[in-house]
């Protein structure tokens, strides 16, 4: 299952920077390059339904165990930044919701940030989606079926 989050501390400031800079990033560094995989999967243009293709382009950053934010391309300092405070609040963040989580669930506080642990800490990261216009919905299945391990905290 999952939920939204509203009133949750974090400032609406601070998320309108991450989802401005997000969108230019798209802009400047993804934009074309998914035009381009779009043209390579379909190159006479998208004729029949197309099932075997997620529309949407992305990227992920790992921020624990080991951050990856260093190794994604592209990413302007500002960028890297503001990521990095971001995962900082988001971690603080989910740390909260596991607590109230364990509260009504009659656990042990703290129980189940220990069961998310692992061997080598949490592994805790942002997956960033961009959704582009697409120009023939009726063909397009938008995602594949697919499930999301772990607990998920935040997709922008």
């Amino acid at each position: 299952g999952f939920f939204e989050l509203v009133n949750h501390g974090i400032e609406p400031e601070f998320m309108d920077t991450v989802e401005r800079l997000t969108k230019a990033h798209y802009r400047k560094c993804m934009e074309q390059r998914f035009k381009e995989l779009v043209a390579s999967r379909a190159p006479e243009g998208i004729q029949t339904e197309v099932n075997d293709m997620d529309w949407e382009s992305t990227f992920y950053v790992r921020h624990l165990p080991q951050s990856t934010i260093n190794e994604v391309p592209d990413l302007d300092e500002e960028y890297r930044k503001v990521m990095k405070e971001f995962a900082l609040k988001l971690e603080k963040l989910a740390e909260e919701l596991l607590d109230l989580l364990c509260e009504n669930l009659g656990l042990e506080k703290g129980y189940l940030k220990k069961v998310f642990h692992g061997a080598n800490g949490p592994t805790f990261g942002t997956k960033v989606s961009n959704y582009p216009p697409c120009p023939k919905p009726d063909l397009i299945k938008g995602l594949r079926a697919h499930t999301d391990a772990g607990g998920c905290l935040s997709k922008l």
